[in-house]
């Protein structure tokens, strides 16, 4: 798994000048896509924002298009002093390196960013406690900040440029300010010694002085931008009485693109990208920092301020409290509703009133229909038998509470009569229908005098 972004911009700083290298993830390798020199015209941290804006217009010419910085800096800008452990467990082990940070930072004028150079488990009884001033982290934050770059790690140049190389080793690297020294040992770095010389025998006193005391592996990794020619490395051996490998791209791994040094690979051999090349890959993952001043394996852990049961009863009442705010939100949605449905009951109340009286109106009526008397649905059915049109008129009607009924009258033609009687007996609602009574009338009018019976269902009239 691939622990941060794809591309990572590294700035090795001097005095007045910065090595930038941009490495990159393609697939399953890490390359270096762009090198260059960025020449401040003076001291760097005189005027670090302003120096920071000019970089950042430089890096966007240069087109190093990564946001993520790693700053690798001189040896002679840290304090390395390697410390005797105790056997004890990693937990106590980082207990008493930080005691001796503290005392290391008492002796040196300000207060210290400090780190130990490899992992503590691995560490076999002595590790490497590496520290810098914590002015010189806030000018290089300063920096960073003005260029518009997100900084992730601070490194020695040197210890990133050993961390590549896989067997144990002492290197030298020799830069345009003196040489820096450091020594390789099971995976950890054991020193990292600046040597201020002034030219090549200076350095080979220092060198041989140093591996006197420190003792060597055998190997004698040198890494000088200037070059060496095999006469040159022949003497260099001789004086140091130990054979002298040049370190090269390929022993560390590094692969660059053609078109990274934009022409310039001569010039820029000899300004020494080696070393930030070697950090920009480095800091693809910066776990693999051997020494980050931001992210220092000897911070004090984090204290927790709340126990679990405090934890556990400010979850509860974040329940508690967003509960009762549903809550609320939820009466005062429901109070807008019935606000709402009071205002529209209110517009249609005088709607609401007229029909009421309608249907009060239609009950009435409904009632007096559906509780009307047989005898007036008798006398509706005996009506509908006569034609308006004919001189036959009726003058008694008898209902009895059994159905039995008599209807009288008088006509002037019989046809009539009998007309009448059989239109009686065709409806269904009467039955046993007979004509009693048929005379004509003591007068001169000729009328005739009738009397029909008949039985009046009052069931079937109510279907």
């Amino acid at each position: 798994m691939r622990i941060g972004g794809t591309s990572v911009v590294a700035l090795c700083l001097g005095h007045d000048f910065v090595i930038c290298a941009l490495g990159e993830v393609r697939g399953n390798q890490r390359i270096v896509r762009k090198i260059a020199r960025f020449d401040a015209g003076g001291p760097l941290f005189d005027r670090p924002e302003a120096n920071g804006r000019a970089l950042s217009q430089f890096l966007r010419d240069h087109q190093f298009d990564a946001t993520r910085a790693v700053v690798g800096v001189p040896a002679k800008w840290v304090i390395a002093q390697e410390k005797e452990l105790p056997p004890v467990s990693p937990v106590e082990a980082l207990s008493i390196l930080r005691l001796q940070a503290e005392r290391m930072a008492m002796g040196d004028a300000g207060t210290l960013l400090t780190d130990t150079a490899g992992d503590i488990q691995s560490a076999e009884g002595r590790v490497l406690l590496v520290g810098m001033l914590k002015t010189q982290a806030e000018n290089i934050q300063k920096l960073a900040d003005a260029a518009g770059l997100n900084l992730i790690g601070i490194c020695p140049t040197s210890l990133a440029t050993s961390a590549l190389i896989e067997s144990d080793h002492d290197l030298i690297r020799v830069g345009e300010s003196g040489a820096e020294l450091v020594q390789w040992r099971s995976g950890m770095a054991r020193l990292l010694r600046p040597m201020p010389v002034n030219h090549e025998k200076d350095l080979v006193l220092e060198t041989r002085r140093v591996l006197a005391i420190r003792g060597q592996t055998g190997r004698l990794k040198l890494y000088d931008p200037r070059g060496l020619t095999s006469d040159e490395q022949n003497i260099l051996c001789k004086d140091l009485g130990s054979e002298v490998e040049l370190l090269t791209p390929d022993e560390l791994n590094i692969r660059i693109d053609t078109s990274a040094m934009n022409g310039s690979a001569e010039v820029l051999g000899r300004i020494g990208y080696l070393p930030a090349a070697a950090l920009s890959l480095l800091a693809l993952d910066p776990r693999r920092l051997p020494v980050n001043f931001l992210q220092g394996r000897l911070a004090p852990p984090r204290q927790r301020r709340f126990g679990r049961t405090a934890y556990l009863a400010a979850a509860a009442l974040f329940v508690v409290v967003v509960g009762l705010i549903s809550l609320v939100m939820f009466v005062h949605a429901r109070e807008s509703e019935e606000m709402e449905l009071n205002e529209r009951l209110k517009s249609i109340a005088k709607d609401v009133k007229e029909a009421q009286t309608r249907l009060d109106q239609f009950r009435f009526g409904r009632q007096y229909f559906e509780s009307r008397s047989g005898y007036l649905n008798c006398w509706r059915e005996l009506s509908q038998t006569f034609n308006y049109s004919e001189t036959i008129w009726v003058t008694g009607f008898v209902l009895r509470s059994s159905g039995e009924g008599q209807l009288m009258g008088k006509s002037t033609d019989q046809r009539l009569i009998l007309s009448l009687r059989d239109r009686l007996m065709n409806n269904k609602f009467f039955s046993r229908v007979q004509l009693l009574d048929l005379r004509e009338s003591s007068g001169r009018n000729n009328e005739i005098t009738w009397s029909i019976s008949f039985v009046y269902s009052h069931a079937e009239a109510g279907k």
